[in-house]
């Protein structure tokens, strides 16, 4: 994990491992694992709270570990 912090903001990147055992873009679950699938999350901060999130992941990669997707990669 890297985090960098200037003024209000917080940029994370790191990678995310998990299991899927709950529905997720209107898949069931499938019970399979993926592997670090890429993340990078950008935080805004007003008074000590978070104000504005946004974040990019690597859906495609996680969607064929899963095997929900049968695209090519």
């Amino acid at each position: 994990m890297e985090l960098i912090a200037e003024g209000d903001k917080v940029v994370g990147r790191f990678t995310c491992s998990a299991t899927h055992q709950g529905a997720w873009l209107g898949q069931a679950p499938t019970g399979r694992r993926f592997e670090r699938v890429d993340e990078v999350w950008i935080l805004g901060f007003r008074d000590g709270r978070i104000v504005h999130v946004w974040s990019l992941e690597d859906t495609l990669d996680r969607l064929r570990q899963l095997g929900l997707t049968s695209a090519p990669g």
